[in-house]
């Protein structure tokens, strides 16, 4: 990563390891290449040797706090990977109580089962 002195820092290993244990969410050598991109396409915004790291752990935390990187989070929380029965029985995007209840009777009674959005109840 270029530096504002044009100097490059490269991160080393033991800092990698303790970020991929710190923030598990996300591909840490993904967003460190999007850093670099960043930083190349951002020449006045550039950190200094001293304050590099802590431009790395705060791209890395908001990186985390967003939901971490596309590339590693779960296939199974997808909307591809609910299937579209799941879809059909999906109660979790009611708000009132007491419709949402109703409506859970109704599948279980009807289908077997009814999906929360999340996971899938069966009777």
């Amino acid at each position: 990563m270029l530096l504002n002195t044009g100097d490059n820092y490269e991160p080393e290993e033991a800092d990698v390891i303790a970020w991929q244990r710190t923030y598990p969410a996300i591909n840490v050598h993904q967003e460190l290449n999007a850093m670099e991109s960043w930083l190349d396409a951002n020449p006045t915004r550039r950190k200094t040797s001293k304050g590099i790291k802590r431009f790395i752990n705060s791209w890395l935390t908001r990186a985390q706090d967003r939901g971490g990187s596309p590339q590693v989070k779960s296939k199974a929380n997808s909307s591809k990977a609910i299937s579209i029965e799941d879809k059909l029985a999906d109660v979790g995007w009611i708000q009132n109580e007491t419709m949402k209840q109703q409506a859970k009777d109704f599948y279980l009674r009807t289908k077997g089962f009814y999906f929360d959005g999340e996971k899938r109840h069966n009777a």
